[in-house]
């Protein structure tokens, strides 16, 4: 509410503990300092009677102190003052122990906010100021929500000093690394050469909404209008708008000019924002919070999310309408005008000639052709391959591969390329200009536990949105979405002028050759190339650090020098065996932070000139963690080497393949890493790229602090790892094998993807004559196996045994198996230890109790066929566990126990409505990277009907679930699930990641009664090949953050925790329990028992045995029995007993949340002994519930609603059930 009273300042302030003393000397003293004069304090009266317990226990002291501004009298010179005395209290607060006991709501001439971590209908009887009559206010903004990105906190209740902020700002890490960037360049002459008093300008400590709003506030202090600020830093889409261009060219003009001078914060968001002049709300690019205004006659204007929400007699309405995408509408307070969006935007883009600014100074890279002949001549061969030759017979096509011999290949086995990277990678996108779809997830070791080297990209998994901050759908909502990056030095933003405008517009961060050397000869950029080389001469000891701080002072100099363009290039003609590349992810993180650091990023843009990139993961990283663009001369080359070899032109010739010319080759592979890069974008959310780059949305596992520090700042790596020497090590453990005779003659496979199946992917159609073709040449394969997969051969064929001839000791042979393997998971470090003597296991729980804990993975019919589903729903329902329809719907005549709510394919209400005690409606909020697919070849007759589509389509389950833009629309769907039926329990499945446990929080305050947390390793039907190996982290953290967090803030007792992801034995069952797991989930392995051979072809509709195809004539080879499956069940639980035996415990119930009972193992790993175990291992505490409480509890329910008390009444019951019968009839 506004305050207008001349030259007084009014401060609303929390402080908390023991600091009530020093804490108003601090304010106090600094405002004397200033010149002002404290007029006095005083305690603002509450009703704490209506706190809750959690609120109550933090609740600070809460104050107003007010000041008399002497030296000012302008309003917004005021309002600097109180700008500059509050930004100086809080680095003085920051500078002690207390500094985070202390927080003002708001220090101003014209607002005061009132805020709490109150229940919404409660804050006007909290604050008895509210209740009085002599508040009067010509506005008000007013906004609640829980909770989901943070730790709840009285300081971050809203609304902000500014914005009320519905929604969540996806970017936040980058916006943040780009605001301490222009700290040094930031200058206004309002400021009077006091800038530096007034920074830091965001806290990473601080909420996403905290910090949008102290940019705002930055830009509203340094002399911008509210409106002009929030179109600065929420821009529309306006690239693609319809009519904005034509009707309001000014428009166009205005975004256009700040596009390069300020990344958008982007994320869905309704924004209301006040200064106590102007009063107003604006949405996101993609408009994914609703909002409706209205004006009434006596010249009220409302806004709000929903109708109804504040009384309005419709009579006196004479102007309403919605908040569409980007949209904004404002009030003038002191003018009393109402200005809907074309007005608020014209009347700020008029303001200056940016029109005139951009055509003059704002300037398009020309598009340049791709080359048409390869670069690396085949008669300057260092070494040439001459591949060994594996035939593999698949229908009429024989197939030689590894066969690729150029010089191109000395540099691709330096750069840590294999021949799957070359064949299932780079060809594929060259030749299908999409990226390849694959299946069965990823199980092979996380890349710090593997014995193999990975490149630094694969410690590395893509971060994504979860409920609250959706993931955008890039097919239906391209429209907003933009992969234009400006190059060039940034300006000063709080000064305008023509030459903030002088940058260059690059259409895509993917450069070609021809286009780089443009860059490279632009007079007014003066690039800089910096070699990422370094010397090993001396010694790998120290080597790499060094060489990155020499390259971090040249980029330093360069930019210092007037260049706005450093170019990090790992290219050379010649390689030398003791000069190895710099990981270019790790150079371009390196210089990136110096310059954040330096106060320099602002003034040069980084682009990355390397051999290192060919995936769209890697395209993700490098420009997540600071470049621009990338030129990725060595992937281009290989689309160039493939399209002239002999075989491909073979392929061409005889129709096996659609011809595509050498440039068009490149221009595929282009525009796979475009649609990858869109689509990685949008599982977290985002619209543009510009707001993507820096912006580093990855979690990293299996870095130290050493390797973060230096290049990766801000990004969570929560069990530590390498170290800068022996990350050198891994590097070089690569490049020597460009120098290596042994390995001079091929390119070698790494298997990270497959481990039997040697077919091309774009030959995917044909089918393995049998599956003895791969048990007879196992030998053969097992020998070339690079990378252990924990779904392999010989763990099928033994799990086969076990459980089709019913061998107790054949399952003790799989038991033996797995306890030998490789480290593969972060639970194979880990071992138990007991504080308690073993048992008989006669006293332990039996194991047809134990099962009933279990449940099968949402595999839908049509990824699976229809023998497999039904076989696995039978066993299930035999034991008394749970099998999951999946998402793509179930024939009528057998309805799952547990089924999947999923936009598209949601069940159909009798379905739900069948659902008995117990049973599940599953809300798949998110799948690991985004959803699922079925190929159009899986789409029979018979799955169409189910899903209604039509056969031979392709079905694309899409990233989001349209029906969730917030924590509030996820409730309301929980809500109507419960009043579909009031007997079904309600999951939320949500995918291991960082600050998981915040938005499990939020999902159990929507009412779920069951959370499952997913791991990165699950099994998938068919699913692009960069989010089956670099989306979500592994659920032994997710699910000990998840847990932890319930049981920290109360809420532990009200879910059911579930957790999947790589399940395999009786081991895995206990560790999840001792991580706070009452449910298991069995995904691939239950398919393995039901016959599944591991063939790795599910996605191409030709599954040997039957498990993963639609065709009838290999449904008809399906081995599987429900027994089976029944058996392996059995044997696990049994497994579990007599562990628990051994441990001296009677039931799961008393080790669930124990993760005391856990310790690391004596275990040494190949690459590193840095790796810490205390988060996993950490403990808060256990709930008040045991965990078969907590499983058997009633269905939450939704409480009296309005349709149950007007169905109380006799004659309203009986008029609906005869009109129902009238329908029917």
């Amino acid at each position: 509410m506004p305050v207008i009273v001349v030259s007084i300042g009014f401060g609303h302030v929390f402080y908390f503990l023991n600091v009530e003393i020093i804490i108003p000397v601090v304010i106090v003293n600094i405002f004397r300092q200033e010149g002002l004069d404290v007029l006095g304090w005083r305690p603002v009266p509450v009703d704490t009677s209506v706190v809750g317990y959690y609120a109550r226990e933090t609740m600070p002291n809460i104050q107003q102190v007010f000041v008399r501004v002497v030296k000012e009298e302008n309003v917004d010179d005021i309002e600097r003052e109180l700008y500059i005395c509050r930004k100086r209290i809080e680095r003085a607060a920051n500078s002690e122990t207390w500094g985070n006991e202390l927080y003002f709501c708001s220090l101003s001439n014209q607002t005061i906010v009132y805020k709490g971590m109150l229940r919404s209908e409660v804050l006007g009887r909290f604050y008895y100021d509210l209740q009085s009559d002599l508040y009067k206010s010509p506005f008000a903004i007013y906004h609640r929500r829980y909770s989901t990105n943070t730790s709840p906190r009285w300081p971050l209740a809203q609304p902000m000093r500014f914005l009320g902020h519905n929604g969540e700002i996806n970017t936040i890490q980058g916006n943040l690394n780009w605001m301490q960037s222009r700290e040094t360049s930031l200058k206004s002459p309002v400021w009077c050469g006091r800038e530096n008093e007034i920074r830091p300008y965001g806290n990473p400590k601080a909420s996403d909404s905290a910090n949008l709003d102290s940019a705002a506030e930055l830009l509203i202090r340094s002399g911008r209008a509210a409106e002009e600020a929030l179109m600065i830093l929420v821009p529309e889409a306006y690239k693609n708008h319809p009519t904005l261009s034509i009707k309001y060219p000014e428009v166009v003009d205005f975004y256009d000019y700040y596009k390069g001078q300020m990344e958008a914060w982007d994320g869905p968001a309704l924004l209301l924002f006040s200064d106590g002049k102007t009063v107003g709300a604006c949405l996101d690019r993609n408009g994914l919070r609703p909002a409706r205004y209205w004006r009434t006659i006596d010249n009220v204007v409302y806004v709000a999310s929903e109708v109804g929400v504040l009384p309005m007699d419709e009579s006196k309405v004479i102007m309403k309408g919605r908040l569409g995408p980007g949209m904004m509408i404002t009030v003038d307070l002191p003018g009393g005008q109402v200005y809907e969006n074309t007005e608020v935007k014209k009347r700020v883009a008029s303001s200056n000639p940016y029109g005139r600014w951009v055509t003059e100074n704002l300037r398009s890279l020309k598009p340049v052709n791709f080359l048409s002949a390869t670069v690396m001549d085949n008669e300057a061969i260092l070494r040439r391959q001459t591949s060994k030759k594996i035939m593999v017979n698949t229908a009429s096509r024989i197939m030689n591969l590894n066969k690729f011999p150029t010089k191109q290949q000395h540099h691709l086995r330096a750069y840590g390329y294999s021949s799957e990277d070359v064949q299932m990678v780079i060809e594929n996108m060259a030749a299908q200009g999409k990226e390849p779809t694959f299946c069965m997830g990823d199980d092979i070791p996380l890349a710090i536990l593997s014995q193999k080297p990975h490149m630094l990209y694969d410690y590395f998994k893509q971060r994504f949105a979860q409920v609250t901050n959706p993931a955008i759908d890039p097919l239906r909502e391209g429209l907003v979405m933009s992969l234009e990056v400006n190059i060039g030095k940034r300006g000063n933003i709080l000064e305008v002028g023509p030459e903030n405008a002088s940058q260059i517009i690059l259409s895509s961060p993917v450069l070609n050759d021809g286009e780089l050397e443009l860059l490279l000869k632009d007079p007014y950029l003066k690039a800089q190339i910096l070699p990422t080389f370094f010397d090993i001469r001396k010694g790998v000891e120290g080597s790499l650090k060094k060489t990155l701080n020499k390259i971090c002072e040249a980029a330093d100099e360069a930019v210092r020098n007037g260049s706005q363009l450093l170019i990090l290039s790992d290219r050379s003609d010649e390689l030398e065996p003791t000069r190895p590349a710099i990981p270019i992810l790790l150079a371009v993180g390196a210089v990136h932070q110096h310059l954040i650091q330096n106060g320099l990023r602002m003034r040069a843009s980084i682009i990355a000139d390397t051999a290192q990139c060919f995936s769209t993961h890697q395209f993700a990283c490098l420009i997540g963690y600071g470049a621009s663009a990338i030129c990725p001369y060595l992937a281009l080359e290989t689309c160039r080497q493939w399209r002239l070899s002999n075989k491909t032109v073979n392929l061409m010739r005889n129709g096996k393949m659609p011809t595509v010319t050498i440039e068009q080759a490149q221009k595929n592979f282009c525009k796979a890493v475009k649609s990858g890069l869109l689509k990685i974008l949008s599982k977290m959310g985002i619209s543009l790229l510009s707001s993507y780059c820096g912006a580093q949305i990855f979690e990293i596992y299996g870095l130290g602090k050493e390797i973060v520090d230096l290049a990766f700042c801000g990004s969570v790596s929560s069990i530590g790892g390498l170290t800068l020497d022996e990350l050198a090590r891994e590097t070089l453990s690569f490049w020597v094998k460009a120098f290596s005779e042994d390995t001079a003659k091929r390119l070698e496979k790494f298997w990270v993807y497959t481990i039997q199946t040697r077919r091309r992917i774009y030959l995917d159609d044909a089918v393995l004559e049998s599956y003895s073709l791969a048990s007879q040449h196992f030998s053969l394969w097992h020998d070339l196996i690079w990378e252990y997969h924990g779904n392999n051969p010989e763990m099928s064929k033994l799990l086969h045994k076990a459980v089709r001839q019913k061998s107790e000791s054949a399952y003790s042979v799989y038991q033996q198996h797995l306890s030998n393997r490789p480290v593969n998971v972060l639970r194979d470090l880990l071992e138990f230890k007991s504080d308690r003597s073993p048992i008989p296991v006669g006293k332990v729980e039996s194991a047809s109790s134990i099962v009933q804990r279990f449940c099968t993975g949402g595999m839908s019919l049509g990824a699976i066929s229809r023998e497999t589903h039904e076989a696995i729903a039978i066993a299930m329902n035999r034991l008394g566990g749970k099998s999951n329809s999946g998402e793509g719907g179930e024939d009528p005549i057998r309805w799952s126990p547990l089924i999947d709510v999923v936009d598209g394919y949601s069940p159909t209400l009798p379905h739900l409505k069948g659902l008995q005690n117990g049973d599940t409606a599953t809300s798949s909020i998110k799948q690991p990277g985004e959803g699922g697919q079925l190929p159009g070849k899986k789409v029979s007759a018979y799955i169409a009907r189910l899903r209604n589509s039509k056969p031979g389509v392709p079905l694309i389950s899409p990233p989001p679930h349209h029906d969730i833009y917030s924590i509030e629309d996820l409730a309301q769907l929980i809500f109507d699930l419960h009043q579909v039926n009031p007997r079904a329990k309600v999951s939320v499945k949500l995918v291991a990641e960082a600050g998981i446990g915040t938005v499990a929080s939020g999902v159990a305050k929507g009412n779920a009664d069951v959370i499952q947390i997913s791991g990165h390793d699950g099994g998938t039907g068919a699913s692009p090949i960069s989010s089956i190996k670099h989306a979500g982290g592994p659920w032994e953290l997710g699910l000990t953050e998840t847990h932890q967090t319930l049981v920290e803030n109360g809420l532990r007792e009200r879910v059911i925790l579930r957790v999947d992801g790589g399940f395999k034995s009786g081991v895995d069952v206990l560790m999840a329990a001792a991580m706070g797991a009452d449910e298991y989930g069995f995904g691939s392995v239950a398919m393995i028992a039901t016959g599944c051979v591991m063939a790795r072809i599910c996605h191409t509709n030709n599954c040997p045995v039957g498990v993963a195809s639609q065709r009838e004539e290999l449904r008809a080879r399906f081995p599987g029995v429900p027994g089976d499956l029944v058996n392996f069940f059995l044997y696990v639980a049994e497994e579990v007993r007599g562990i628990l035996a051994q441990l001296g415990y009677e039931k799961l119930d008393d080790i669930i949340g124990r993760t005391d009972l856990l310790r690391p193992r004596d275990i040494s790993l190949m690459k590193t002994q840095h790796l810490v175990l205390n988060y996993i291992l950490s403990n808060v505490g256990l709930p008040k519930w045991s965990s078969t409480k907590i499983r058997h509890q009633d269905v939450h329910s939704n409480g009296p609603v309005l349709d149950d008390v007007l169905l109380s009444d006799p004659e309203v019951n009986n008029y609906v059930i005869i009109n129902l019968i009238k329908q029917w009839m």
